[in-house]
């Protein structure tokens, strides 16, 4: 395992992508910056790049230190029972990189272990593979 998944301090990466069959009644990016502790490190993936017509709310970014995550899940579960879709989320600490589905069927506290999971497979895959 990497020192990186041991430093408490460590920003944990994600891209979160919503899979809306319709527009969401709040976006997902709006749900999160509810939350002060939220609003600078969870960003619209395209803001500032000119983004892509109707892809706006598509991929959100966030980066946000590991103590935050189980607030983060609970707002990304709570946003997915409400709009009764699933949200893709791409997780990187360090090196190690894993990606979990958030569906209504999942809870935060759920999510936090399957992310933790995820990245400690990914870390000690990193480990053994020569050409990592």
């Amino acid at each position: 395992m990497t020192d990186s998944m041991h430093r408490a301090g460590a920003p944990v990466r994600m891209m979160l992508t919503p899979r809306a069959a319709r527009p969401p009644r709040v976006p997902l990016l709006t749900w999160i910056h509810r939350r002060p502790e939220f609003r600078a490190a969870v960003r619209d993936a395209a803001a500032g790049q000119g983004g892509r017509p109707g892809f706006s709310d598509a991929v959100i970014i966030a980066v946000v230190a590991q103590a935050l995550l189980p607030g983060l899940f609970n707002l990304l579960q709570s946003w997915v029972d409400q709009q009764r879709t699933e949200v893709s989320v791409r997780i990187q600490v360090g090196d190690a990189e894993a990606e979990i589905q958030v569906n209504g069927r999942t809870d935060a506290t759920t999510l936090l272990d399957q992310a933790t999971r995820a990245l400690k497979a990914a870390a000690a895959d990193g480990e053994t593979d020569p050409t990592a």
